[in-house]
């Protein structure tokens, strides 16, 4: 018998009689759920849970080819949220269609004790398509009251998932502007009709379903409404529904979505255009939009020494593995773990070397000098790249100082050997059982095997100087005027107190410290075009201004200090 519960009257199926119900602790373990304290089986909630996650969601293009419903919100996807608003016993449907394969193996990876029926929605677009067509697709699971909603849609309010007793229609406020992009609602307390055009109050996407037959009923007689079959016939059936008020976060289009990142603000990592972290219940999954980084990185994995964690390819654009245990080597204050890292990189790493071949120098001009160059067309001959002085250092085009680096000199200093591609405090994490890497490159050129020992090094300095926690906080700000800019950023006093030690261990292994600083200065040049969203753009422009001030001061002095 359960040792601890909370209780209420709520009929068993199983008893078939008024009992009290457990929700809280079965012996050790977690309850998944309600259990009935008498015959201690599962209760069912009275209604279910319908997510619409078929169509293409082309109005948001934050994430490339990430299918709407997986877009990160506080490193978690917006389903996984809608997903843990409703208690863990509600049986749940989702509809998929565009990339399903990404809905159904994320879902089911994080929850996999869940209760959730995937519905395969083959016309997810063009005429006749729609949320409608996606819902009706589902009915033979949903004879039972249901609440459904679609998958760009959370909100505040969790009350409505408490229980479900009569017909609701989820609805929000919204400006006379943006209103031409919504379905619209007329009714006070309850439904009076919904119309497209201009007005002050939206239907959100979400209602409740507790007189179901008549919604199906109503719902097969439909008409096509721009193109799509939208849901809206379902309400003509039934005789009430209340309208309720929601908190409405939307993540439907570009601007909305940015407006909702406002309110979720905790991301552990900055948002990118071509891949996503996420982090949910104890799993971290990574996306790339391109198949074969996710390949490459999984093979990767036996060539990292065994510091990397097991991983398992979900789809062709994603790869998951357990939450590794630990503190961020950016958040360890301890002077001796500092310098530890130092020397398990040596051992584990930089002291496994290889052959310095034209493969590898091929390699090295690829990562270095052709990167850099393709990736900064952007700014090249832009306003901000003809600013003149920064923080008063004359400065010259991007191109100009960029071809004043002796990239000959780089790939003679050049060490092969065995690399993580990636390796800066945010991807070190430090336990009980020493250091694990984590977020490793997925080749390094054409070699999954075998990069560049300053490579990694150059990483590691240009995080410790530039570190992603304080990116995050805003801890960096630039400003200009007329044809002079000025940057300033914070410096974690751990991470000034490791790249002191970095030094001295360059010094004492006989590597070449003004390479280190070079690559990694070069590293915010390479970079800065990834993150034209972060921030609005102004991350991006940061990093544009601080590259082009300190390789300026290195190509000049020799040293930054």
């Amino acid at each position: 018998m359960p040792s601890n519960f909370t209780s209420s009257p709520i009929e068993c199926s199983n008893c078939e009689d008024i009992v009290e119900y457990v929700t809280d602790w079965v012996g050790d373990k977690k309850a998944l759920g309600k259990f009935c304290k008498e015959c201690d089986k599962p209760l069912k909630e009275k209604y279910k849970l319908c997510i619409l996650a078929a169509g293409k969601g082309t109005r948001n293009t934050t994430v490339d080819s990430l299918h709407k419903s997986l877009l990160p919100l506080e490193n978690k996807a917006v389903i996984s949220h809608i997903i843990k608003s409703v208690p863990e016993s509600v049986e749940i449907v989702i509809a998929v269609g565009y990339q399903s394969d990404q809905v159904t193996s994320y879902v089911k990876e994080v929850f996999p004790r869940r209760d959730i029926t995937f519905v395969e929605v083959k016309n997810y677009e063009g005429q006749g398509s729609g949320p409608g067509l996606s819902l009706l697709k589902c009915k033979d699971h949903l004879q039972t009251p249901f609440i459904f909603t679609s998958a760009d849609t959370i909100v505040k309010e969790s009350f409505v998932y408490e229980e479900l007793e009569e017909n609701w229609l989820g609805v929000s406020s919204v400006t006379l502007e943006d209103s031409l992009n919504y379905c619209l609602v007329k009714g006070s307390k309850y439904l009076d009709k919904l119309y497209y055009g201009t007005g002050n109050r939206a239907y959100i996407g979400a209602a409740g379903i507790y007189d179901y037959r008549d919604f199906w009923d109503s719902l097969e007689n439909h008409k096509i409404i721009k193109d799509e079959y939208q849901v809206v016939h379902g309400f003509d059936g039934l005789d009430k529904i209340r309208l309720i008020d929601f908190t409405w976060f939307d993540t439907g289009n570009d601007e909305s979505y940015n407006n909702t990142r406002k309110h979720f603000p905790n991301e552990i990592v900055a948002v990118k255009n071509k891949e996503s972290l996420f982090i949910d219940e104890g799993k971290v999954i990574k996306y790339f939009s391109d198949p074969k980084k996710v390949t490459k990185r999984v093979k990767r994995t036996k060539f990292l020494n065994g510091y990397a964690p097991r991983v398992k390819q979900l789809n062709s654009n994603m790869y998951s593995y357990d939450h590794v245990p630990g503190t961020m080597l950016s958040n360890v204050l301890d002077d001796n773990v500092l310098k530890d890292i130092l020397s398990f990189y040596n051992d584990k790493f930089a002291n496994n070397r290889s052959n310095k071949d034209t493969e590898f120098l091929s390699n090295c001009k690829n990562i270095y000098q052709d990167k850099i160059y393709s990736r900064i067309k952007k700014f090249a001959n832009s306003d901000l790249d003809n600013i003149k002085f920064i923080n008063g250092i004359k400065v010259v085009p991007i191109l100009e100082l960029l071809n004043k680096v002796n990239w000959d000199s780089i790939y003679e200093t050049a060490i092969p050997s065995r690399f993580h591609g990636d390796f800066q405090p945010e991807n070190i994490v430090h336990g009980s059982n020493g250091f694990k890497l984590i977020d490793w490159r997925d080749s390094f050129g054409s070699s999954l095997e075998v990069g560049d020992l300053y490579y990694d090094l150059g990483k590691l300095y240009h995080a410790l100087v530039i570190n992603g926690q304080v990116v995050l906080n805003k801890g960096y700000s630039y400003e200009i005027a007329e044809d002079k800019a000025y940057i300033e950023y914070s410096i974690k006093s751990n991470l000034q107190l490791l790249l002191d030690h970095f030094e001295t261990f360059c010094e004492e292994n006989l590597l070449n410290w003004d390479n280190v600083e070079l690559l990694g200065i070069l590293q915010y040049i390479g970079i800065c075009s990834l993150y034209e969203d972060f921030h609005e753009g102004k991350y991006g422009k940061f990093l544009f201004l601080l590259g082009k001030y300190l390789l300026t001061k290195k190509l000049e002095n020799g040293r930054l200090s």
